[in-house]
């Protein structure tokens, strides 16, 4: 058959298929809770798939063509259906033939879907053997992906993922060297591991588990990197789809290099209880249930939140699995849950079935192989959102919306009837400025094409106040339903403590009662009472899943990002998408969200591309954009004069001080204050540096720092301002008056353990990484870090040193603040270590200086030397690592004995 008959036209591309199989599949798969049951990668009981040659091909030459030829064999099930389901590259594929074992062709094809009907075949053999042939053609060097399913007589469908990148011969060695290196980055592990003989216990989500048999953890078999990630910049909507994926696959595999460095051979003490000695010099202990055991596992390496693979183990590591060494037994593989992680050790509880499969004693010792096991569940839900994702015209920009002056000022004149009295009373009666006024209006346009709306506005500029307001009025209308959705938690909440809880109490229209929809784990101590109001939770007080009914009247939804996949299988179709918090999320994190959309959703996207943002670790992937969130990548394809691309620069919270510094640091000036009412303290300076003197700290079962000194004066300073309270200047003191903040938990132990002791129980001491839509009268900031860290370190970005090393995590701490900011630290530190010490160094100038006067840190900078740094040779010829040595064992570091820290006894 010739490949020109295979060449899908435009009716032929709306109407590929003759059967309803493969939506029925597409749908199952993405909207149903349990995917699994759909389709799934892994084998299928009787059925055997073989394809010859590779899934992931690479093409050179004059002529782009290639086929694959999959033999099936199955005992009591029969091939019934064959689809190609993916349409980015439709026009390039096409079944060819579906042979039975003698040669001859079966069913019936149309190029894209093949169906033999159940009863159509007329062999009595319980076995049989298909032979099914799979075509490409191109004329375009490119990468191309398409997904084909088999589908039996019984569910679920087997899924068979193949791309075809077809390149120059030129360009053959350079991408394959590259493949090679990142192969080589796959770390060696054990066989899958849901299917070892005992998880610790049944996972709490088993939703993890679902999808990884959808999207399997790379190895060197599935892992596939193409020229369209390699030398290809441009993201069009055909290698969309596929770019994403692969970017995905890259920080994944990188992240599970960087969690891999602990793997190791060791020598674990088993004991039925443990004890944890904190900064404080307070201890916890810890007792096992009947039938369990602790144990204690020294590590190799280090676990400190100064390095990556530090803080990645902390946050996305909660289990490992561990192997008998040097025996082979009929239980080879069992999961131990972490329980306390400190810098050189970490304690794992084992389950009852591992106790007694190995006989394991209290005080025993064991020799064992440790692996640590990553949480997929983020990369799972980003790659189901990419391929969920139907409509193209959320993440770009069509030629249509591009419009001229005069064509959006008649669209702003189509907003329907039903919303019109409640904007004209909104924008006129109200304290929204111009740009605020502006957004509103745009989010409200009824035209088909509209493009999502971009409110982009730094710290202050009233974003959530506005956002807040055209929720209110678009609630009203009983037509709209509104997703709202944030990154964080604490921005959620922020919208109904702040806004919704007052409006619901006020006008008691049930069309203001939100729905917020938490994680169905949170624990309820952790919400505020007042958010709580308008969760969803069981008969036995705990969160839970939304159903149908749940929110049939309700007219906005609000939730994070991450929890938003659980609305997936309620085919919800909101009318509204609002996405705040934009900037500081992946653009794949985004798009979970925006699968709930359809074809007439308005999206707005709100955020600060200058607060905090996701840390990656591909260094590949991240220059290929998968650190770029939606909101700036959009924000480049608009014209600087689009109506919806909308600026807000007015500074509604801070005090003129605070802004011109944040301002000029951060925002080329473009912040301006609006708020005049807004005094200083009638003694201090809105910008104070406090110097202290010693050393930071780390405890021994602790991953990070603390510094007793500084964590002493600044308690004492709170204590002085909370004294000396200018109720006149700043209303009267409650208990959002004054926040402190530091990067390391143990920091903000301590300094909640100082406060107390001065009876300041109604400060608010948070980590920085928390606070992100809070906002405080008084800030004060801890820094922790001294001028004995390493300096090299930090300037080659090998080490994080928190407030020293990351501007942005820097400009999170200081826009918390309203009237006062007072920083505590090493200003010798500040101003010679990592890449804020210009930022420091502007603070210094502008804010007032106690604890050492100017002329002695000047005097301690000139005794500090200089980093030689070599300066690299442009010259110097390209540099490809080499692939590491394969090793014979699994484990990748010889082990370094730790002392074991164990219970004291009872004496005898």
């Amino acid at each position: 058959m010739a490949a020109a008959e295979h060449q899908t036209n435009d009716s032929k591309e709306n109407f590929p298929y003759f059967t309803d199989f493969p939506e029925r599949i597409r749908c199952g798969w993405f909207r149903s809770n349990d995917p699994d049951t759909i389709l799934t990668c892994e084998p299928l009981p009787n059925v055997d798939v073989y394809l010859y040659g590779s899934a992931n091909c690479r093409i050179v030459g004059k002529k782009g063509n290639y086929e694959w030829t999959f033999s099936i064999f199955t005992k009591g099930q029969e091939l019934q259906n064959v689809a190609l389901i993916s349409n980015d590259h439709r026009a390039n594929f096409f079944l060819k033939s579906v042979q039975k074992k003698d040669g001859v062709k079966i069913g019936v094809t149309n190029g894209q879907e093949w169906w033999h009907g159940p009863y159509l075949d007329d062999s009595q053999e319980d076995k049989r053997q298909y032979l099914v042939t799979v075509g490409f053609t191109a004329k375009k060097h490119s990468t191309y992906w398409q997904d084909l399913v088999f589908g039996f007589l019984s569910a679920p469908v087997y899924l068979q993922r193949i791309c075809a990148d077809y390149l120059l011969i030129k360009d053959y060695e350079r991408i394959q060297r590259a493949t090679n290196y990142q192969q080589s980055q796959i770390s060696l592990r054990w066989k899958n591991p849901y299917e070892f003989y005992s998880p610790f216990m049944p996972h709490a989500n088993p939703r993890e588990t679902k999808l990884s048999r959808i999207y399997p953890c790379p190895d060197r078999q599935n892992f596939v990197l193409t020229q369209n990630t390699l030398s290809d910049n441009r993201l069009t909507p055909k290698n969309y789809r596929g770019r994403m994926h692969e970017l995905i696959t890259l920080e994944e595999v990188a992240r599970h290099e960087q969690i891999s460095r602990y793997n190791q051979l060791s020598w674990l003490r088993l004991m039925s209880h443990y004890v944890l000695f904190n900064s404080d010099a307070s201890t916890i202990v810890k007792y096992t249930p009947p039938g369990e055991l602790f144990a204690q596992i020294p590590l190799s390496r280090d676990i400190l939140e100064d390095t990556q693979s530090g803080r990645l183990l902390q946050r996305s590591c909660n289990s490992v699995l561990l192997k008998l060494w040097g025996k082979e037994t009929k239980f080879n593989v069992f999961e131990a849950h972490i329980e306390d992680k400190n810098s050189h050790s970490i304690y794992v509880r084992l389950s009852k079935e591992c106790v007694a499969c190995w006989d394991l004693k209290e005080h025993n010792e064991l020799e064992v192989e440790v692996q640590f096991m990553l949480n997929r569940l983020n990369f799972c839900e980003w790659h189901l959102a990419v391929d969920s994702l139907e409509d193209m015209n959320l993440v770009f920009l069509m030629d249509e919306q591009h419009k001229t002056d005069k064509e959006i000022v008649y669209d702003f004149l189509q907003v329907d009837s039903g919303n019109l009295s409640i904007l004209s009373n909104l924008l006129l009666d109200s304290p929204l400025n111009h740009e605020q006024k502006q957004a509103v209006t745009v989010i409200t346009l009824s035209i088909k094409t509209s493009p999502p709306v971009l409110l982009l506005g730094p710290f202050g500029t009233g974003k959530t106040f506005t956002i807040a307001h055209m929720l209110r009025m678009l609630v009203q209308n009983t037509n709209n339903r509104i997703l709202l959705c944030t990154h964080s938690n604490s921005a959620a909440d922020l919208y109904i403590k702040e806004f919704f809880h007052i409006w619901y109490n006020e006008d008691k229209d049930i069309r203001l009662k939100p729905v917020r929809i938490y994680y169905k784990l949170r624990s309820l101590n952790t919400v505020h009472p007042t958010v709580q109001k308008y969760c969803l939770m069981d008969e036995h007080g705990r969160f839970r899943d939304p159903v149908a009914a749940d929110l049939q009247n309700c007219g906005l939804i609000v939730t994070t990002l991450a929890t938003s996949s659980c609305l997936m299988s309620l085919k919800l179709s909101p009318t509204h998408i609002v996405i705040d918090e934009a900037a500081q999320a992946m653009e794949c994190e985004a798009l979970i969200a925006l699968t709930l959309a359809n074809r007439e959703t308005r999206l707005l996207l709100a955020g600060d591309q200058m607060q905090l943002a996701p840390e990656i670790y591909s260094i590949l992937a991240n220059e290929r954009g998968l650190g770029i969130s939606l909101l700036e990548r959009m924000y480049a394809y608009y014209p600087p004069e689009h109506p919806c691309r909308i600026h807000l620069c007015q500074n509604y919270r801070a005090h003129a001080d605070i802004i011109k510094y944040t301002s000029e640091t951060f925002y080329d000036g473009m912040v301006k204050p609006a708020n005049m009412k807004l005094l200083k303290h009638p003694v201090f300076k809105p910008l104070i540096f406090y110097a202290v003197n010693g050393a930071e700290e780390q405890a021994t079962c602790s991953t990070g720092y603390h510094h007793a000194t500084e964590a002493e004066e600044l308690a004492n300073r709170v204590l002085e301002l909370r004294r000396a309270w200018p109720t006149q200047q700043w209303g009267p003191y409650n208990d959002g008056s004054i926040g402190v903040l530091s990067y390391y938990p143990e920091q903000v132990q301590r300094l909640r353990i100082e406060l107390r002791k001065r009876l300041l129980f109604d400060v608010s001491v948070e980590r920085v990484l928390n606070v992100q839509g809070k906002q405080f009268t008084a800030v004060f900031i801890s820094t922790v870090r001294t001028r004995i860290s390493d300096r090299s370190s930090a300037e080659v970005k090998i080490k994080d040193y928190g407030f020293l090393t990351d501007p942005r995590l820097l400009n999170t701490a200081l826009t918390r603040a309203k009237c006062f900011v007072a920083v505590v630290g090493d200003p010798v530190a500040l101003l010679t270590i990592g890449c804020c010490k210009d930022l420091w160094k502007k603070y210094l100038e502008m804010a007032d200086l106690y604890g050492m006067d100017r002329k002695e840190l000047q005097s301690h900078l000139n005794q500090v030397s200089k980093i030689q740094i070599s300066p690299l040779n442009p010259h110097a010829r390209e540099f490809f690592p080499r692939a590491p040595p394969l090793c014979l064992v699994q484990y990748i570091q010889v082990p370094v004995w730790y002392p074991l820290i164990y219970p004291p006894q009872q004496p005898m």
